[in-house]
């Protein structure tokens, strides 16, 4: 998979724009398929040139706003990639990520990136214990969030 400059994909889209066969600009362009190129001619319909840039950074998603995407999506029986579309998130893949971790439980206790700030051994009995309330805190949480989510649904579906 390769990747695109701004300049590609603003180029990409303004042609399809303006009526060219989408065959042929995945040729000269040398795009993997037909589906990215709509991707990005939606992604410019729905939030502008803005939403072709590439986002270098790998933005984090509170547990809050991973519920409410996965709820509109089942709400609206929705897609991935409108899903995606709705919200700006820039590829399909991160909800289908959090809709498998959802269905896991593992969607409030994501895998950390990076280094691990300190290792067990280091720990003191204190600080192990203090973790581990935490871990259980955040679970309790998710849980508790899941159980109003499914009880709202059934309110609704009561009325």
């Amino acid at each position: 998979m390769s990747k695109f400059t701004y300049k590609e994909k603003q180029l990409a889209v303004k042609l399809y724009l303006q009526g060219v066969s989408s065959n042929k600009i995945i040729k000269e362009l040398n795009i993997a398929s037909r589906s990215q190129l709509l991707f990005w001619v939606k992604q410019f319909k729905e939030h502008g040139e803005l939403a072709l840039k590439q986002k270098r950074n790998h933005r984090e998603y509170d547990l809050d706003f991973k519920f409410e995407v996965l709820d509109w999506k089942a709400k609206n029986n929705a897609s991935y990639e409108a899903t995606a579309l709705h919200f700006g998130i820039p590829t399909s893949s991160i909800i289908y990520r959090w809709q498998k971790a959802d269905n896991d439980g593992t969607l409030a206790n994501p895998k950390r990136r990076g280094r691990p700030k300190k290792s067990l051994q280091s720990m003191t009995v204190e600080e192990r214990e203090i973790k581990s309330l935490r871990e259980q805190n955040q679970a309790l949480l998710a849980e508790l969030v899941k159980l109003k989510k499914e009880k709202a649904e059934t309110m609704m579906l009561a009325n």
